[in-house]
C-alpha cells in the first residue's frame, strides 16, 4: 500500500528486535532519507497497521518515540504528519547514547556484505542499469555543486541498493533493501555536512567507474574505500554534534 503521495509504506522490514523498534526504523528511514517528505499527512492509523502487517499497540509506540525525536507531528483529530522541519542533526545527536553499538554493527555489517555485493554486480550489471546508477552519481553532484543538502542520504540509499539489485539475485537485491533499512541513521551522520556529501560522492563516482569497467577486484576495493571514508566521516560527525549536545 501507499500512503497519500504515493509512497510504499510495506511491507515491514523485520529483525530479530521488538516490533515497535522495527516500525519506528522503518518510518524512520522512510522520513530521513526524503521519501516520506516533510509535512506527508501518514495514513490512518488502523490503515497503517494493516499495512505494515503489526498491532495498533505496536504502531502507537512507534509513532510516539518518533514524535518524541521531533521526526512526527501528531495531532488530536487531524491525524499524524511528517514534521515540516526535520532536525537530522539535533534528533540523532540525542540519540547516540542508544545507539552507540548499532553504528558499530552497521559499519561491520556494510563491510562484510557490500564489497561482495558489488563484487557481483560488477560481472553481471548491464548498460541499464549502469545508467540508472550514472544519473544517480551526476544528480548528487548537481546537488552538492548546488550547496542542497535535501535528499542526499536519500541518493545514497538508492545508488547501494540499485548495486544489489544489479547483482541479478533477488535475494542479495533484498538483502540490500535490508541494508539501507538497517544502517540509514549512520549513513545520515554521514551526509550532515557538505564534506561528506562530497567524499560519498566522490566514492560512488569510483564505484561506478569500476562497474563501468565490468572490474570485480576495482569494484571491491572502491568499495572498501568508500566504506572507510564513511566511517570516518560518521565518527567526526558524531563527535562534532557530541561536543554541541554537551554546550
Amino acid at each position: 500500500m501507499t500512503d497519500p503521495a504515493g509512497v510504499a509504506l510495506g511491507p515491514l522490514p523485520r529483525t530479530h528486535a521488538l516490533v515497535a523498534d522495527d516500525v519506528a526504523r522503518h518510518l524512520e528511514r522512510l522520513i530521513v532519507t526524503g521519501d516520506l517528505p516533510a509535512g506527508a499527512a501518514l495514513p490512518p492509523e488502523r490503515t497503517l497497521a494493516q499495512t505494515l502487517g503489526v498491532s495498533r499497540n505496536a504502531l502507537r509506540e512507534a509513532l510516539t518515540r518518533l514524535a518524541g525525536i521531533g521526526l512526527i507531528e501528531r495531532r488530536q483529530g487531524s491525524g499524524n504528519r511528517v514534521s515540516r522541519t526535520i532536525p537530522l542533526a539535533a534528533t540523532l545527536a540525542g540519540r547516540m547514547q542508544d545507539v552507540e553499538a548499532e553504528f558499530r554493527n552497521s559499519a561491520e555489517f556494510r563491510a562484510v556484505i557490500e564489497p561482495q555485493l558489488v563484487r557481483l554486480a560488477a560481472t553481471r550489471v548491464d548498460d541499464a542499469q549502469l545508467a540508472a546508477l550514472r544519473a544517480l552519481v551526476d544528480e548528487a553532484g548537481a546537488s552538492i555543486a548546488a550547496g542542497a543538502a535535501e535528499g542526499s542520504a536519500g541518493l545514497d540509499v538508492a545508488f547501494h541498493t540499485a548495486i544489489a539489485q544489479a547483482t541479478a539475485n533477488p535475494l542479495l537485491a533484498a538483502l540490500g533493501d535490508l541494508t539501507a533499512s538497517w544502517t540509514v541513521e549512520a549513513r545520515v551522520f554521514s551526509h550532515l555536512d557538505d564534506d561528506g556529501r562530497r567524499l560519498s560522492h566522490e566514492g560512488h563516482a569510483r564505484i561506478l567507474a569500476a562497474l563501468v569497467a565490468r572490474d570485480p577486484d576495482a569494484a571491491e576495493y572502491a568499495m572498501r574505500i568508500h566504506l572507510a571514508e564513511v566511517r570516518e566521516i560518521i565518527e567526526r560527525a558524531r563527535g562534532t554534534a557530541a561536543a554541541a549536545g554537551d554546550d
